[in-house]
């Protein structure tokens, strides 16, 4: 399980970005564990702010490793078709130095119906 989402698999439409209202994010809220208080502010925090950079995230959700939070949460998620994923930004993201940095950008997205692979032969 991964949660790299590369141009071509974002754009040929399979997954969607989507953005969450209250009535639809708490049934998802409550399929992760208490015990895994960063994994639901991640998704509450990605429901409403698609597209947000590795650093944003760090500070909204107070997480150390993004991606050890993401595979938790969807675990769950994957049931209900939905994941956490990251992606690479088109040109890369500069630091406050206007270096380049290795920052991915964040975002919740809806799994399609049937897998791409699974269509008719």
């Amino acid at each position: 399980m991964t949660n790299r989402i590369t141009e071509t698999n974002a754009s040929t439409g399979h997954m969607q970005l989507v953005c969450l209202t209250p009535e639809e994010l708490e049934p998802l809220i409550e399929l992760i564990p208490e015990s895994r208080p960063t994994a639901r502010r991640l998704l509450e925090f990605l429901s409403v702010n698609p597209h947000s950079p590795t650093v944003e995230v760090n500070k909204a959700v107070a997480v150390g490793n993004i991606s050890q939070e993401a595979n938790a949460a969807n675990r769950k998620l994957f049931f209900c078709g939905y994941m956490i994923g990251c992606m690479r930004p088109p040109v890369p993201l500069k630091n406050r130095f206007k270096q380049d940095t290795g920052m991915h950008l964040w975002s919740l997205y809806k799994l399609p119906k049937e897998a791409a692979n699974d269509s008719q032969i």
